[in-house]
């Protein structure tokens, strides 16, 4: 009897060390959506080939644990640019229906209903009525809850040149290039490895703005302020900052393609753009 005792002990703890060993290699959320975070911090610097392991890490993080908010908004985020960069329309369904998700969990977070809202408004397609009224309150609800929220605030400046000027106000936005300068006094005051071309960017956006109204003057003066913001010491920052400078330099001297139309300028990468060589064909 007792034999058999200590064999079934043995047997027993075989198996809850099996146990064990296979709960400690089951995937991590927390570490997968690390993981898939860091690789998309590599998107948004131009690495645009490593977009696919941002998308699986994060897609694996939301399988093991599909509450994790902090994954769930990246992976709507890395969702949402696969979307506009590549114009991919089921990436955009994906990116809609997983910040509907997240707010379920998080409800109230202006930085995500912002997202969202911009995602059913750009479905609407000037069409679809409801949808975009749908996005429009979600904008103002956000707006509610905090007005000066910067991702908001972001989200509405890129959204304003896309709609017809009776559509402004319906968004929140009653002066387009006064939004702009909200967002640019921020970034004027910002310092961050990750986006070392914030202020450049968004001065030279203020500039385009004030371009299309026929001030020139404040916007060459706009423009100039974003060449005279101090240049990165890393080489791959400062090779991102050279494109941006010369597609700024070539609209402030009288150029007439809209910086937005440059493909330095034509991404959620701009601000952050640290490796222009690894940019994806278009």
């Amino acid at each position: 009897m007792r034999t058999w005792i200590l064999i079934s002990l043995v047997a027993i703890t075989l198996v809850a060390t099996t146990l064990t060993a296979l709960t400690a290699t089951e995937p991590d959320a927390r570490q997968l959506a690390q993981q898939g975070y860091s690789a998309f911090k590599q998107v948004l610097a131009g690495d645009e080939g490593k977009l696919p392991d941002a998308i699986r890490l994060m897609e694996q993080a939301q399988a093991a644990d599909g509450t994790y908010v902090p994954n769930l908004y990246n992976l709507a985020r890395v969702y949402f640019f696969d979307a506009i960069t590549f114009n991919k329309d089921e990436s955009g369904e994906k990116a809609e229906k997983t910040f509907a998700r997240m707010l379920e969990l998080a409800p109230g977070r202006p930085d995500a209903m912002a997202f969202h809202a911009a995602i059913l408004i750009q479905q609407s397609n000037g069409r679809d009525m409801a949808k975009f009224m749908h996005g429009a309150q979600e904008l103002q609800a956000a707006a509610k809850i905090n007005p000066n929220d910067v991702t908001l605030r972001i989200v509405k400046a890129f959204l304003a040149p896309n709609l017809p000027q009776q559509a402004l106000p319906m968004i929140g936005v009653n002066d387009d290039t006064g939004n702009l300068k909200f967002i640019g006094n921020v970034f004027d005051s910002f310092s961050s490895d990750f986006a070392p071309h914030a202020s450049v960017v968004m001065n030279a956006f203020i500039g385009e703005s004030l371009l299309a109204k026929g001030d020139k003057e404040n916007a060459r003066a706009s423009f100039q302020k974003a060449l005279d913001v101090t240049k990165p010491e890393d080489a791959g920052q400062l090779a991102g900052r050279k494109l941006l400078d010369n597609a700024i330099t070539a609209r402030m001297n009288g150029g007439e393609q809209s910086i937005f139309e440059t493909r330095a300028f034509s991404g959620c990468h701009s601000c952050h753009l640290a490796a222009p060589d690894k940019l994806l064909p278009r």
